[in-house]
């Protein structure tokens, strides 16, 4: 039984998610190319406005994922494809950083959250001796976190682990991978209450329900997280604060749009299953051409 307003499928997921993250990535050209970094600069302010509402791209990218990892028959084919665009956007970075002046060089890229957060979820998946190579990634992205809040405190930039080979959103994508992947294990064991059988609990009225109650839980108790860190201080510095958390909390909303999905897969054609893909790079090429063009 799906909820009335549960009417989200997989493939408009997808669309919300797609739109969202172009008006991040416009906004974070907008920011970067204004003239003044003040709320006065009309620029400024838009770039600023499109990057919070572009917040609540994220958390449905890593639901998306999450889908993915548990329902795709062929998960390596699966991580093999966003590892690809991911070293593609990895080497475009590389050329845009070293050879180009474009003024957004130190711009992250999802792209590595989702290669991490899914390998570590793929490895947890198996439930076998491989699982316990999970660590490498989590060691990783803790590493990375570790070394955000250290520049921040200490107002330096480690030069070793360049910007492009980091997780834009480091701990924060993996504890809401995490979450949302054990959302559906919390659902089963509370269904489980009411002697339904093992195979029939995702059947049960309610199943999609619960588990996007739980999601949602959990995506605002980690933003509430990101708030009560960033005013933690040490020397007058919020070294915490590595999300900025004035913008990125904004993606609390985004609890909504999960609460309406039904988890259908929707339209789902090869086009668009591989325009997927594409879009990440091709859309961000195109961005950075009209404004380097305009801004040159």
């Amino acid at each position: 039984m799906i909820l009335n307003f549960q009417k989200v499928t997989n493939f408009i997921l997808k669309i919300i998610a797609l739109v969202l993250m172009t008006l991040d990535h416009i906004g974070v050209f907008l920011v970067g190319y204004a003239s003044e970094q003040v709320f006065s600069n009309p620029m400024f302010m838009t770039g600023y406005v499109f990057r919070c509402i572009g917040r609540l791209a994220f958390p449905l990218f890593i639901l998306l994922l999450v889908e993915a990892i548990r329902n795709t028959k062929n998960i390596k084919l699966y991580m093999l494809r966003i590892g690809i665009i991911t070293t593609l956007v990895l080497i475009a970075q590389v050329i845009i950083y070293y050879l180009v002046d474009s003024g957004i060089e130190s711009a992250l890229s999802p792209l590595i959250d989702l290669s991490l957060c899914g390998v570590t979820l793929m490895l947890l998946k198996r439930k076998d001796k491989l699982s316990f190579l999970s660590i490498i990634p989590i060691a990783y992205i803790f590493l990375v976190t570790i070394i955000q809040c250290y520049e921040i405190s200490g107002d330096v930039s480690v030069k070793w682990l360049p910007f492009y080979i980091r997780p834009g959103y480091s701990l924060l994508g993996l504890c809401l991978s995490l979450l949302f992947y054990y959302s559906y294990s919390f659902s089963k064991l509370w269904v489980k209450k009411y002697n339904v059988d093992q195979e029939s609990i995702e059947k049960t009225p309610y199943y999609r329900s619960l588990t996007n109650i739980f999601m949602a839980a959990s995506l605002v108790v980690v933003c509430i997280l990101i708030y009560c860190l960033s005013l933690i201080s040490i020397n007058g510095k919020a070294v915490f604060d590595i999300y900025t958390s004035s913008v990125q909390t904004w993606c609390i909303f985004t609890a909504i749009i999960i609460l309406m999905y039904n988890g259908k897969l929707g339209y789902h054609k090869k086009w668009f299953q591989y325009g997927n893909y594409l879009y990440f790079p091709v859309h961000i090429v195109i961005i950075f051409l009209i404004f380097f063009l305009i801004f040159k």
